[in-house]
């Protein structure tokens, strides 16, 4: 794996907003603070098909954890540990039951987030992907993600193809779903797809665009709406608007650990009593794409559990990072370093980084914390060196999961070793 230069293309800027990617900009310093130089055309990263094999191999293998993990925690078992997740009472009968449906239904996408350095790196344990974390429920780059092809269609000379197969797995990922929910349902629904206003970047509204596209690929009737203009009817039915039509299926770029604590959340989970879950006859209900289980993997609580389940498997611990919930760490930790993460929390804010010689590094601050903390082990993101400015990047991989299956990379690097709102994502080849 190795970082290159090249030549942006003439007019990229233009080609790329064209495309949807419109939250990024020629620089930092814009008229807009959403927008600076999140794309970079110079540059790419190089993967051999051997490094890709791997992370593919790598995301199976987390992922086939993540469903054991599942089964645990809604078993009397995890039940201690389930209890440090902070999800609310009235969410966890929608949790079970729409974890218990077979066949699995109602989850299209994720994203891991790895570090890897790459077969060929100087340190042994860069040479294997470890998870950082699941961005299970909400994940966005995706149309960063899928614009990176056009751009290498415009540079196939730089490499033999491009780990890009999101938006082909996508429409048959929602044609596998959406079949099992007609089949519930007893007719074809129209798919609502619904976003935040709040979203000034217009990222999350891009990315939801994207995913309403792959539906309607699929054949499905869609429609948008902002979640500010969900409405809530007489009998807890949820309506298009006040006036509009009652919403039989809805995916939803806004967070679940939002909705639980929403104004009308007690609606919410009983509006899903009627939803058709585990073999149980539709009666009405909305049903929410993501589902409600992956509130068991969109938080950093999973994390530990990983760690408590298969840190003794010598096949599959080593994808996994050592992971604790705060106050059950091992004392030896503070030598280790280690990173404080909040269960719940986006783009890097509010992490600490503890080093061994006890310098700190800190995430922006933005009050994430209240449900809890876990302990990760220190393990810092590869360094790349960026020639254009002479200074080093930390680089992060992530690996877009489609109905379960490994289906693409994503690649972000950083000036510093958190990844946050100020990253910038770069497109890769695959070598000959």
């Amino acid at each position: 794996m190795q970082r290159k230069m090249t030549t942006a293309r003439p007019g990229y800027l233009a080609k790329v907003n064209a495309a949807g990617l419109v939250y990024t900009h020629e620089d930092r310093v814009s008229t807009s603070p959403e927008l600076y130089r999140y794309w970079r055309d110079d540059a790419y990263y190089e993967l051999s098909p051997k490094e890709i094999e791997v992370l593919h191999r790598a995301s199976a293998s987390v992922f086939a954890m993540l469903e054991e993990a599942g089964d645990y925690l809604l078993s009397p078992a995890g039940a201690a540990d389930l209890a440090r997740f902070g999800i609310p009472a009235r969410a966890m009968r929608a949790i079970a039951e729409s974890w218990n449906e077979e066949p699995a239904c109602g989850s299209v996408y994720g994203r891991f987030d790895f570090r890897f350095g790459g077969l060929n790196h100087p340190e042994a344990d860069q040479r294997i992907p470890k998870l950082y974390e699941f961005n299970a429920d909400t994940p966005t780059s995706l149309v960063e993600s899928l614009v990176q092809w056009e751009w290498f269609e415009d540079n196939r000379s730089l490499g033999a193809t491009q780990w890009t197969n999101m938006y082909e797995d996508l429409v048959v990922a929602w044609q596998r779903n959406l079949a099992l929910i007609t089949r519930k349902i007893g007719a074809m629904p129209t798919v609502y797809f619904a976003c935040s206003a709040e979203d000034a970047s217009h990222e999350d509204e891009m990315n939801t665009l994207v995913l309403r596209d792959t539906c309607a690929a699929a054949g499905y009737r869609t429609e948008t709406i902002y979640i500010e203009n969900l409405w809530v009817d007489g009998d807890g039915r949820y309506r298009a608007g006040e006036d509009g039509p009652l919403i039989q299926v809805i995916f939803k770029l806004y967070p679940w650990e939002h909705m639980v604590h929403s104004e009308h959340a007690d609606d919410l989970f009983n509006d899903m009593l009627d939803s058709g879950f585990n073999g149980a006859s539709y009666q009405g209900g909305t049903i929410w794409i993501e589902p409600p289980y992956k509130m068991l993997w969109s938080t950093k609580a999973i994390l530990p559990v990983l760690w408590k389940l298969f840190g003794n498997d010598p096949d599959r611990s080593q994808y996994l990072l050592p992971a604790w919930f705060e106050g059950q760490q091992p004392s030896y930790l503070e030598r280790l370093g280690y990173v404080r993460k909040p269960l719940l929390s986006r783009e890097g804010a509010d992490i600490t980084l503890h080093r061994p010689n006890g310098e700190l590094t800190m995430g922006e601050v933005q009050g994430y914390g209240e449900e809890g903390f876990i302990l990760q082990e220190l393990a810092l993101p590869p360094v790349f060196h960026r020639e254009d400015e002479g200074k080093d990047v930390s680089t992060v991989l992530g690996v877009w999961m489609i109905d379960g299956e490994p289906s693409g990379l994503a690649i972000r690097e950083s000036h510093g070793p958190i990844t946050d709102n100020f990253a910038n994502f770069i497109p890769h080849v695959v070598s000959r």
